[in-house]
């Protein structure tokens, strides 16, 4: 008698994930999108009633796909996301596991292997296409351009105070 109650639960299980992919779309059907659209707030009412709005500034907080200005075709997917996280995660694990001599090793090896495959020109190539820059990124001809100004300020406030 307990295999049939089993089977039971895994048909209808089966059944409900069957019809459940259309529930939406006829739910969408039957009602207007009046109601649809009260219904789909009322969790978000509840929410801000428990919890207040300091709630809601926090989960805006720790949000990690926040789209470019630039970016203004399609959106990045979840799956995408997760990845990027997961890699992160991963190579800040391999960092606390091996000290800087290997991780420099590694990355030396890892950029000569990429210029002998594709070539220098590889690197000039793809910094053309690149569209936003991380915060402090700085290229070698604007330390140098950094420098020069930075010597020749010094200059002059030795020569106007000597």
């Amino acid at each position: 008698m307990a295999a049939t109650k089993q089977n039971q639960g895994s048909t209808r299980r089966a059944i409900a994930r069957r019809n459940g992919s259309y529930g939406g779309q006829a739910r969408a059907a039957r009602h207007p999108a009046a109601q649809l659209s009260e219904w789909s707030s009322r969790g978000g009412k509840t929410v801000l009633k428990k919890y207040g709005t300091e709630y809601f500034k926090q989960i805006r907080r720790h949000r990690k796909s926040y789209p470019r200005p630039s970016i203004t075709v399609g959106q990045t997917s979840p799956r995408v996301i997760a990845g990027r996280a997961n890699g992160r995660l991963g190579g800040l694990a391999r960092a606390r596991k091996h000290d800087s001599a290997d991780l420099t090793l590694w990355a030396r090896m890892g950029g000569t292997a990429t210029r002998d495959r594709h070539g220098a020109d590889f690197y000039s190539k793809i910094r053309k296409y690149r569209t936003h820059y991380g915060k402090g990124y700085l290229t070698r001809k604007t330390k140098e351009r950094l420098k020069s100004q930075i010597q020749s300020a010094i200059e002059q406030a030795n020569r106007k105070f000597s």
